[in-house]
């Protein structure tokens, strides 16, 4: 499925979360028996509107149907998967929500769908629930394509920083990657870097997209993003003159970005414009 739709605003910050479990806890002899966890209940089917028709790739057609089998419910999955996709490009986000949770109630093995409830998850902010489903598209797929956020889902948690940093440069390396997909994950990678006290290596894998050859692949959109994280590393290694460079060049870009303005002045306040 295409990546969720772009916005003006500045790479995101995330609320922290619990990490995820990992594997399963061994009791102890004479330990008493856990209990079982109890199972997410059965959604209620949604409500399509009566216009909604299957608007879905051939490919992604096939295969729900090898998954699914039957096709009447087959079709009421490709319906789900076109209507929550739709409407989470719409920011709907609650009509995302109920359309590809009851797409996953009906194939859930499906990486199409996972994937679209991660995103629509993500975009609407829930990165709690939108890191299991990332997790299970990249385990059904074995593809590295949304690893950018994946990772940032990662780096909201505070405890899996080094699994997100190399979740992250994995697809910021890759030379067969979307260019802007790979320019969102070295923007999660920057971030995790100044976070950690290593404000020059944001810097440095940031500059291939700003200045050497991933930058003919980068989208304006993605680029302002990519110049706003550098502004932030940059001011977090102490050379707000390279903050201020960057942000020019960000205005220059989009001279309606948020804040802009604002982080100049504060920046010209201290003697440096």
């Amino acid at each position: 499925m295409s990546e969720q739709r772009r916005t003006r605003r500045r790479p995101p910050q995330v609320p922290p979360t619990p990490r995820e479990p990992i594997g399963r806890d061994r009791a102890a002899p004479g330990a008493p028996a856990r209990r079982a966890p109890e199972r997410e209940p059965r959604p209620q089917r949604p409500a399509f509107p009566d216009d909604a028709t299957i608007d879905l790739p051939p490919r992604v057609r096939k295969d729900i149907d090898r998954l699914v089998g039957d096709r009447a419910r087959a079709d009421d999955v490709k319906l789900a998967l076109t209507v929550g996709t739709h409407a989470s490009e719409d920011d709907d986000h609650a009509t995302a929500r109920a359309a590809l949770v009851w797409a996953k109630h009906l194939a859930p093995r499906s990486a199409v769908v996972r994937e679209a409830l991660g995103i629509a998850l993500y975009r609407a902010g829930d990165l709690r629930a939108a890191l299991p489903e990332l997790q299970a598209y990249r385990r059904l797929s074995g593809a590295d394509d949304q690893n950018h956020l994946l990772a940032d889902c990662l780096r909201a948690t505070g405890r899996e920083t080094d699994r997100a940093l190399t979740l992250a440069r994995t697809l910021a390396e890759d030379p067969t990657a979307d260019g802007d997909r790979r320019a969102e994950a070295a923007i999660v990678a920057a971030a995790i870097h100044c976070a950690e006290g290593r404000a020059t290596r944001a810097e440095a894998l940031l500059r291939p997209f700003l200045d050497g050859p991933e930058a003919a692949t980068t989208s304006p959109e993605a680029t302002v993003r990519l110049l706003w994280m550098a502004a932030d590393a940059a001011e977090t290694a102490d050379a707000p003159q390279r903050a201020v460079d960057a942000l020019r060049r960000l205005r220059s870009i989009d001279p309606e970005y948020p804040d802009v303005g604002t982080r100049l002045d504060r920046l010209a306040a201290g003697g440096h414009r």
